[in-house]
């Protein structure tokens, strides 16, 4: 396949691994800028077998191209779709479930996150005046999307993994926080395996995907699910992940 890679959207450390593994297996790319406020991209190829690397708006951008696979989003990245499969095998299945507009009593502290992979803020734990901020911020950002985000109360994390999964099976996998730190190692539990393994055979997102999962107190449990395109890659496996990609698209 042909590869675009989307500038200044991964770290430098990541931009490096994934533009050098291209490089090692002979992989043809081009880096390509994404502005804001523009719906189409400038690029070179007219290779139609291209595999897009960057943020959301480029995985939705790729769509009007009919590449092959091109991104793999599609209207599965929403918790309100998976979760009806993966049900309590999801850390916070039981969320509240709201518009970010909505006059809503929040608790002083609480865990949010939008339910699309959109982007437009990341998932983590909020005190309310933050969050109340953020939100201002958001809806000034996007004030022609009323968006959906989930509300539940903070628990317990001792770990949690990235999984990159790839036509039914696990690539690679990289742990990314233990506790409160991040803590990158490519080094991951059986137990994990064999919990993403159960899940897989539940539901698959899309051809490809990514599953970030955590270790609570009630054991194994589903963060949420990703657009492969986008997912940064902290200490995942980079050519096993691009030769997968390759020989299933």
């Amino acid at each position: 396949m042909f590869h675009i890679v989307q500038e200044n959207t991964f770290n430098e450390r990541n931009y490096d691994n994934l533009t050098s593994t291209l490089d090692y297996l002979n992989l043809e790319y081009e880096v390509i800028k994404v502005l804001p406020f523009i719906e189409t991209i400038d690029f070179k190829t007219d290779r139609k077998d291209v595999f897009v690397w960057g943020a959301v708006k480029l995985a939705r951008i790729a769509k009007q191209y009919n590449w092959h696979p091109g991104s793999l989003l599609n209207n599965n990245h929403n918790f309100l779709v998976y979760k009806d499969y993966y049900k309590d095998n999801l850390f916070n299945y039981n969320s509240k479930i709201i518009k970010i507009t909505d006059d809503y009593d929040y608790p002083n502290a609480f865990f949010a996150r939008p339910t699309k992979d959109s982007k437009v803020f990341t998932g983590q734990e909020f005190l309310k005046d933050d969050f109340l901020n953020l939100k201002e911020r958001v809806i000034d950002m996007h004030p022609n999307q009323d968006i959906d985000i989930q509300i539940s109360g903070i628990k317990r994390i001792f770990k949690e993994i990235r999984f990159w999964i790839v036509k039914g099976k696990i690539i690679t996998a990289s742990q990314y926080k233990l506790g409160f730190r991040v803590v990158l190692d490519e080094i991951i539990d059986d137990e994990a395996h064999d919990f993403v393994n159960k899940m897989i055979n539940i539901f698959q997102l899309a051809d490809a995907f990514v599953m970030d999962i955590c270790l609570g107190e009630d054991g194994w449990k589903i963060m949420e699910c990703g657009c492969i395109n986008c997912a940064g890659f902290y200490k995942a496996n980079m050519q096993k992940l691009v030769m997968a990609l390759e020989d299933a698209f």
